[in-house]
Parts: C-alpha cells; sequence; structure tokens
C-alpha cells in the first residue's frame, strides 16, 4: 500500500438521502450521482445525541464523546449558578480532549487544508492551513492558521448571522427575549447561496495554491436551510401557490449550484485522490409532540418538589392535578383572563423545581430526540433501579396512537466509553423522531401531549450520509450498512497509509475499499502521539472581542441548540 494518497472531504452539514436521493435519480445532481455511482456509500450514523459539536469531534478524532469530552454545545454538568457569571460556557475547539485527525497527520509530516470544520474555533496551528467554524465571533480579527490568511479573505463569511434576532422558525425563546418570526424568503435562500459561492471559491482557490495531502471543506447552508425551510425540499408540501413553487426553484438551484462546486473539488483535487462526502447528522422534519419524563418520574414516586418552589404555578399544578397543557382551553372560559398580568406571570414563572438532596431519578433533556435520566445512589440498588426504569420506559405508548415513545433506551456505558463517559445519564433514551421531550416539571394530561405551537420546521435525525469514490474505493451498487461518524477517521488514515491508534473506536471502513490495493489488515498502533504542536509550541490564543461571546450564543439558539 503506497504511503502518498490524497485526499478530499467535502462535508455537507446535515445532508439526508431523503432530499439528495430525489434530485440524484432525476439528474439534477450528477457530480454527487457519478461519485456514488462509481463508488461505496450508505446511512452514516452520527452521535448520540445528533448534535454538531459531538458528531464532529467524534469525526474529528474517531472516538465517542465519552473519549474526547464533548457531549453538546454546552457541558452536561454546567450549571450557570455555579459557574461564576452567570452564562453557560460554551464549547470549542479547546474542548476537545483528545487529539485530532489534523493532529495525527502532523504527527505524519502530512500537509492539511481545513476549512468550516466545526469544533475548529479558536484557530490552532495545523501543519497547513485552517479556516474556522461557526463558533469564531464575528468580529474576530483571527479566524485562521496562519494568522496572516485571514487578511486575505475579504468577502468570505463563515455564518449567515444577519437574521439571528428574527431567524424563520426561530425558537420561540431565548431566555426570556422573544423571538419575532419572519416569513421563509427567496433572499435567505440567496444569502446562503452567496455564502457558499465564497466559501467553493476560497476553497478551490487554496486548494490550488497550496500544497496538501489531506484537504477539507464543509458547507453548512445545508444544514442551516433544513432547519428553516424544510417543507419546501420535498414535492407536494406544502401547498403548490406560486411563493412554495419558487422557494422549492431557489432550493433546487441551490444543491445543483453546490453539486457543481463538488465537481469542481473533485476535478482540481486530481483523478488519483480519493473522495469522501459525509455529513455529521441527518435532517428530517421537527417533532410534533412532547414527552413528560420528569412529570412521569414524580407521579411513580421518583421524584420530590424543592419546599422553595412548593408556590410555584406548576407545583400548584402538580398538587391540584390541573394539566398545563389543557390551561389554553381553560382559559378561553373566562374571558380576557387570558391576557391578564397574573396568567402572564404564571406563564413565564420558574418551573417547580426537583430536591437534587432526595430524588431518586430525573429526566435531563439533552437534544431532541435525546434525553436521559440520571439516577441516585449506588451499589446492586442503584442498578436495580435503572433496571427497573429501562423496563419501564420501553413498555411507554403515546396513548392517542398505542405506539412506542421511546426507539432506544439503553445504560450510558453500552454508548459512552472512556474518562468523560460520567458526564452522561445513567440511562439514555433515544426517541423516535416525531417525539421532543420536556424537562419541565408540572403537570400534563397524558405523557405525550402535543406541541402547541412548532415554529422551526426541520430537526436533525440521527441517519446522515457518506460516499467514498476515487483511488482506491470499490464500486458498490448497495447501501454499506453499519457506518458511524466514527469510521471515518481511521478509514481515513488507513487509506493514507498510516497506523490507526487502538484507542479509537471507530473502525477501517474494509468493505469500502479495493481489496487488491488494500488487502491488508489496518496497522494499529498503541503510540498516544497527542497534540500536534504541543500545547506548549502552539500560538496563544487572541481575546474575542468583547460581546461577541453572546453573539454565538445567539446564533446557537437560532439554530435550536441552546435554549
Amino acid at each position: 500500500m503506497g504511503n502518498t494518497q490524497k485526499v478530499l472531504i467535502i462535508g455537507l452539514d446535515g445532508a439526508t438521502w431523503t432530499v439528495l436521493n430525489p434530485w440524484i435519480e432525476d439528474g439534477s445532481l450528477p457530480n454527487i450521482a457519478s461519485l456514488r455511482n462509481r463508488g461505496s456509500w450508505g446511512e452514516l450514523q452520527s452521535t448520540i445525541p445528533p448534535l454538531t459539536a459531538p458528531a464532529w469531534s467524534s469525526f474529528l478524532t474517531g472516538k465517542n464523546p465519552g473519549k474526547h469530552g464533548v457531549f453538546h454545545f454546552i457541558p452536561l454538568d454546567d450549571d450557570p449558578e455555579e459557574n461564576g457569571n452567570g452564562k453557560i460556557e460554551v464549547v470549542d475547539g479547546r474542548s476537545i480532549q483528545s487529539p485530532t485527525l489534523w493532529d495525527l497527520l502532523g504527527h505524519h509530516n502530512r500537509k492539511v487544508g481545513v476549512i468550516n470544520v466545526p469544533m475548529s474555533y479558536p484557530p490552532r496551528p495545523v501543519n497547513g492551513f485552517m479556516i474556522t467554524c461557526l463558533l469564531t465571533p464575528p468580529h474576530a480579527s483571527v479566524f485562521t492558521y496562519p494568522a496572516e490568511l485571514s487578511k486575505r479573505l475579504e468577502g468570505y463569511q463563515i455564518d449567515l448571522d444577519r437574521f439571528i434576532d428574527q431567524k424563520p422558525f426561530a425558537r420561540d425563546l431565548a431566555g426570556n427575549r422573544m423571538k419575532r418570526e419572519v416569513k421563509p424568503s427567496l433572499q435567505l435562500v440567496n444569502e446562503f447561496y452567496e455564502m457558499e459561492e465564497k466559501r467553493a471559491e476560497t476553497a478551490l482557490d487554496l486548494m490550488a495554491n497550496n500544497p496538501w495531502d489531506a484537504f477539507m471543506v464543509v458547507f453548512t447552508a445545508t444544514d442551516r436551510m433544513g432547519h428553516y425551510l424544510w417543507p419546501y425540499h420535498l414535492p407536494g408540501t406544502p401547498k403548490d401557490d406560486p411563493e412554495t413553487k419558487d422557494l422549492r426553484a431557489a432550493l433546487l438551484r441551490f444543491y445543483k449550484r453546490l453539486d457543481e462546486h463538488v465537481g469542481s473539488l473533485v476535478k482540481t483535487a486530481g483523478p488519483d485522490t480519493t473522495v469522501i462526502i459525509m455529513s455529521d447528522h441527518g435532517m428530517g422534519p421537527i417533532y410534533t409532540k412532547n414527552t413528560h419524563w420528569n412529570n412521569w418520574l414524580y407521579q411513580k414516586g421518583y421524584i420530590e418538589l424543592e419546599r422553595g418552589t412548593s408556590n410555584t404555578p406548576d407545583s400548584w399544578l402538580l398538587r391540584l392535578k390541573i394539566p398545563r397543557d389543557k390551561l389554553r382551553g381553560i382559559l378561553k372560559l373566562f374571558p380576557g383572563l387570558s391576557r391578564s398580568r397574573l396568567v402572564e406571570k404564571a406563564r413565564s414563572a420558574p418551573t417547580a423545581r426537583i430536591d437534587y438532596q432526595k430524588y431518586k431519578a430525573y429526566y435531563l433533556r439533552i437534544f431532541d430526540p435525546v434525553g436521559g435520566i440520571h439516577v441516585r445512589g449506588d451499589g446492586p440498588a442503584k442498578e436495580a433501579r435503572i433496571q427497573e426504569l429501562l423496563d419501564a420506559v420501553r413498555t411507554v405508548v403515546d396513548p392517542s396512537t398505542g405506539q412506542p415513545v421511546v426507539r432506544w433506551a439503553f445504560r450510558r456505558e453500552e454508548y459512552f466509553k472512556g474518562p468523560y463517559a460520567s458526564k452522561a445519564p445513567d440511562i439514555i433514551l433515544v426517541m423516535h423522531p416525531d417525539y421532543g421531550s420536556s424537562d419541565r416539571l408540572s403537570n400534563y394530561s397524558a405523557i405525550v401531549t402535543d406541541r402547541p405551537h412548532i415554529s422551526d420546521p426541520g430537526g436533525h435525525h440521527i441517519e446522515g450520509i457518506l460516499i467514498a469514490a476515487g483511488s482506491g474505493i470499490a464500486s458498490r451498487p448497495d447501501p454499506v450498512p453499519g457506518m458511524q461518524i466514527e469510521d471515518i477517521a481511521p478509514t481515513i488514515l488507513h487509506v493514507m497509509g498510516l497506523p490507526v491508534p487502538a484507542d479509537m473506536d471507530g473502525r477501517v471502513l474494509t468493505e469500502m475499499l479495493d481489496p487488491e490495493r488494500y488487502g491488508e489488515a489496518p496497522q494499529m498502533t498503541t503510540d498516544q502521539p497527542g497534540r500536534w504542536p504541543t500545547e506548549e509550541e502552539a500560538v496563544p490564543v487572541l481575546e474575542e472581542p468583547p460581546g461577541d461571546e453572546e453573539v454565538i450564543h445567539d446564533r446557537l439558539r437560532a439554530l435550536g441548540y441552546l435554549e
């Protein structure tokens, strides 16, 4: 096996076969179709939860979140009341507690080019060049390595922030600030189009004029438009009025242009390059129903209320057994009451609080469709309680359909392994796609209720995409099963003729590789090379511009990643 193989990785954030397949089949995406037809492809399983920060961290390290330490955009155990300034800390590239693919390639003297890969801010030295990601403050003077590259990227946009406070389909609340909804518009699609046009232009220029062995660029508009414009990706929904047809046409125009960018990148990379196209997670319709696990646990005696919240509206609803989800109907019986100060205060009042000194188990919403249950205790008694709860949650059904709510339920050790696994709840619940959750402690008419207001039509699904084609890749017409996002880094290392660290959780996807070229078993190594360069050798991180931290919070809230 040669040791000079070049690899091009193209990330289509949030891409899904649900959207791509129809356009591949009707000839709208000839370059993506060609790569799939002459290579190997299939569904790529994201992390649990299927969220940008842990998913890209697992791609970069080949490890599960229990080893790299990133479970969400915020630490799962972060308490803003205890961290000193009342603000929730947002993770970034410094939060990844493991060497990345770029570190390993640097140790082997391979040159890299990295553009817009999430979790790459703040910029850190690589053996090549890097442009950072959505975690970059909009006024950061340096967002590249080397630093002087930032000055050459005139007009380059990392993300589209103009709509932060008025995102189409934005979450209803960001803290206590109401967000104004804005209709989906051609202007929004066109701005994403221009953002990715500049990104592709930059990538092609840097690819053509710099040495590299591994080159990666991530296009994020596929994710953003999935969140804001999901119904317009698919034929037949919503109604075919002229505005809808225009939006569908604009989305198709965007994807056709993106396909052209893929073709240009592949051509510039050269015929002997291995090409990988991937997404960090899939996308689909947002959940329409909420599950109320803390109400369920309270009714079963696992939760006690904190005395200090005994007079909150939710506490009264629990004691009086008045369902919160029926309040809207009750208030209609009393004209004028629904607009009263008293009712407005009740709506914004803090939830009833769990007594964390006495609970037996409580639910934590992580990122829908994923949540978890923390179980109190230790030893055999705790293990028995965990098993009791696992058996119980698997039997929970939606009373309106009789169908199970939970897709998978398992102990955290079955998925999270490593020194940071204990940060996750004891039990992990993955619900079916139509079910989200609320960890509010209140009274509800059933374990499942309809969401009263759905403002963001698209949400993350676990099933993403993977295509591999080019030098050394087998041609397989049928999809390859069982591929995980952790598998990509070890596969890239193997393709490039490099040893695979034995502590990676991912496996080399040998079924995608040409056996005549890659017939030998992957070379494994127990070496622990660490970061490249070391933290002592890395350039100091520049201070972020004042106020930009809150802009990053707003950017993540607008996408539904933070509350």
